[in-house]
C-alpha cells in the first residue's frame, strides 16, 4: 500500500508530506485548494509525461517521491530483481520523480537511477487512479470482457487459452509457411546442394592455404634461392677462403692454448660449438641447393589450387575456417529442407491436437462467461439502484464471434436506466455520471479479486446528490476492507465513513499561495472539516 507521499515544488505545493493508512483513506478540502497537485503529483510517480508548468513558480525543480509497503507482494519483488534493483526486505519502496525548469527529469527506484519505463511497470502493480475519465474504460467493449472475467475468477484460464491459442497461430504459421514455399524450397535443395558439391569437392583443410603459398613463394623465387644458397656454402666450406677450413686448421693451435692456460678452456670450447654449428648450417645450405629446382607443373599446380581457394572464399567465406562454418551449416539446411515433408507431417499432426483443445478451452471458456455474466448482472443491478438509479437494470451478453486470442466472445454491457425503455449499450449511450455509478458499482463487486493494492478515487462521487453520496462513502469504506482506497470528495457524506481523513488547505504567505496538508487526527478537527463540509461553519 501507499505509506506516504512527499512533495516539494509542485503546483501549489511548496513543501508536504502525506502520509496515508490502510482502509479507507479521504482527502477534503475547499474548491481550488490544491487538490489536483496531489493527482499530478500520483501521475509522476506513475511515469507520465512530466510538464515544467508543474513546477511551483519561482522553483527550479520540483520532486514527487512515494513509499510503498511491498511486504506481501511478491510480483514487485520479482519486478525489482529483474531490473537490478536492490530492496530489503522489509524496507518500503521508494519511487521518485524529479522535474525541472531546464526540461531534464529523472526518475529513481530505491534511490537508484531508473528509466521511466520500470517506473510505469512498478506503478502498475501498485495503483490505480480511478475517476470520470478512468469511467471512459468502460466504453470499450475489451475491457467489458476483462472486467467479466476478473469478476468470475476467469482470468487464468481466459490466460491458459490465450497460451494455447497463440502456440496453435505459431503451429499454423509455420506450416503454412513450409507449405507455401514449396517451389522456393525445392529451388533452396537445388542451389545448397551445387554450394555444398562444390566445397566438399574442394577438400578444404585447416592450414592448407598458409603452407600453399609458402611452397608457392619457394618455387618462383627457386633460382634467386640457389644463388643464395651458393654463396653461403662457400663461405662455409671453400677449401681456401672457407670458413669452416680456416677453422679447422686452427683447431690444433685452440687445442694447445686451452692446455697450456687452463682458463683459454672455455673459449676453446666455444669455438669447438661454433665449428660444429656452422657445419650444421653448411650442410643445410647443400642439401637446399638440391632442392632448388625449377618446377613449373608444381607450380602452375599450386597457383590453380590458389586460384580455387580465393574464388570459393568469395563466395562463402573469408577464411578457410569461415568455409568449414558455411558448409556446416549448409549440410544442416539441406537435411531440415529436405526433411520438411516429415515436418509438415509432424506439425499438421500437432495442430490437429492443438485445434481440438482450444475448441474445447475455448468452450469451456464461453460457458464460463455466460454463467458468470448473469450472476454479475444479477448481482450488479442492486448497486446501481442504491446510487440513485432505481428502476436501472444491468444487463451483459455474450456474442459468438471470430476467435481470438481471447476466446470466441465478445461481451458487451448494457443498460436500461428506465422501466419500459430500451436498452442502452453503455459504450455508446452512457452518461458522465452513470459511467461513475457503473464503475464504483464495478469496483465495489471486485474488491480483493483485483491484484492491485491501492485504488485512488478522484472525485468519483461528482454529479450526484447528498443521498447517494452517502452510498458511495459506504461502497468505498466496503471497497477498503480488500484494498488501501485513497478518494478525494467534496461531500460529507462519503468524508464521515473513512479511517484516515486528511484535509488540504490553502493558505497565504509573504503574498505567495500555498497548499498544505493536515491529517485530522483529533476527532475534533475531523468533525469541524466535515460541518464545513456540510456548509455549517
Amino acid at each position: 500500500m501507499l505509506k506516504e507521499l512527499r512533495i516539494q515544488n509542485i503546483v501549489l505545493v511548496e513543501s508536504a508530506v502525506i502520509p496515508f493508512g490502510p482502509g479507507f483513506n479521504v482527502l477534503s478540502g475547499e474548491t481550488g485548494s490544491g487538490k489536483s497537485s496531489l493527482m499530478h503529483a500520483l501521475e509522476l510517480i506513475r511515469g507520465e509525461r512530466a510538464d515544467t508548468a508543474l513546477i511551483r513558480r519561482g522553483a527550479e525543480k520540483g520532486s514527487v517521491e512515494a513509499l510503498f509497503d511491498i511486504d506481501s507482494l511478491p510480483v514487485v519483488k520479482e519486478l525489482l530483481n529483474a531490473a537490478g534493483i536492490d530492496h530489503e526486505e522489509g524496507d518500503p519502496l521508494i519511487l521518485r520523480r524529479d522535474i525541472a525548469t531546464s526540461g531534464k527529469g529523472r526518475a529513481f527506484v530505491n534511490n537508484q537511477a531508473a528509466q521511466l519505463t520500470t517506473l510505469r511497470a512498478l506503478s502498475q502493480l501498485l495503483f490505480d487512479q480511478i475517476d470520470q475519465h478512468a469511467s471512459r474504460r468502460l466504453l470499450t467493449t475489451e475491457n467489458h470482457r476483462t472486467l467479466l472475467d476478473l469478476y468470475a475468477d476467469l482470468t487464468d484460464q481466459a490466460t491458459a487459452f490465450s497460451k494455447s491459442w497463440e502456440e496453435e497461430y505459431q503451429v499454423k504459421r509455420k506450416l503454412e509457411q513450409l507449405i507455401d514455399g514449396s517451389s522456393q524450397r525445392l529451388r533452396e535443395i537445388e542451389t545448397l546442394q551445387r554450394e555444398l558439391e562444390e566445397l566438399q569437392e574442394a577438400s578444404l583443410k585447416d592450414g592448407e592455404e598458409e603452407e600453399l603459398f609458402a611452397e608457392y613463394t619457394r618455387l618462383t623465387h627457386a633460382d634467386e634461392l640457389a644463388a643464395h644458397l651458393n654463396s653461403l656454402a662457400q663461405l662455409l666450406t671453400h677449401e681456401k677462403q672457407g670458413i669452416l677450413p680456416l677453422l679447422s686448421r686452427q683447431r690444433a693451435t685452440v687445442e694447445k692454448v686451452a692446455q697450456i692456460d687452463p682458463t683459454f678452456a672455455e673459449p676453446a670450447a666455444s669455438l669447438q660449438n661454433a665449428y660444429a654449428e656452422l657445419q650444421e648450417a653448411a650442410y643445410a645450405f647443400e642439401r637446399g641447393l638440391g632442392r632448388c629446382e625449377s618446377q613449373p607443373e608444381r607450380t602452375a599446380e599450386i597457383n590453380e589450387r590458389l586460384a580455387l581457394l580465393n574464388r570459393l572464399k568469395r563466395k562463402y567465406g573469408a577464411t578457410v575456417a569461415e568455409m568449414q562454418t558455411y558448409q556446416d551449416k549448409t549440410e544442416e539446411r539441406l537435411k531440415e529442407l529436405e526433411n520438411a515433408d516429415e515436418t509438415i507431417g509432424a506439425l499438421q499432426t500437432q495442430l490437429e491436437k492443438l485445434q481440438k483443445r482450444n475448441q474445447d478451452l475455448a468452450h469451456a471458456l464461453t460457458q464460463a462467461r455466460k454463467k458468470g455474466a448473469k450472476a454479475l448482472a444479477k448481482e450488479l443491478t442492486p448497486h446501481l439502484r442504491s446510487l440513485n438509479m432505481p428502476k436501472a437494470e444491468f444487463e451483459i451478453d455474450v456474442i459468438a464471434q471470430a476467435r481470438s486470442t481471447s476466446g470466441d466472445d465478445k461481451v458487451e454491457f448494457f443498460l436500461q436506466p428506465n422501466v419500459g425503455e430500451r436498452r442502452l449499450a453503455i459504450k455508446d449511450f452512457a452518461s458522465g455520471g452513470e459511467l461513475s455509478r457503473l464503475m464504483l458499482s464495478l469496483q465495489a463487486l471486485l474488491a480483493g479479486k483485483q491484484k492491485l493494492p491501492t485504488l485512488i478515487f478522484d472525485e468519483i462521487d461528482a454529479n450526484i446528490g447528498g443521498t447517494t453520496a452517502a452510498v458511495v462513502g459506504e461502497k468505498l469504506k466496503q471497497i477498503g476492507e480488500k484494498h488501501q482506497v485513497i478518494a478525494i470528495t467534496h461531500f460529507p457524506q462519503v468524508a464521515q465513513h473513512a479511517e484516515t481523513h486528511l484535509q488540504i488547505i490553502k493558505r497565504e504567505r509573504d503574498g505567495r499561495t500555498l497548499t498544505e496538508i493536515m491529517p485530522l487526527l483529533d476527532e475534533a478537527l475531523r468533525q469541524q472539516e466535515l460541518s464545513r463540509m456540510r456548509g455549517e461553519s
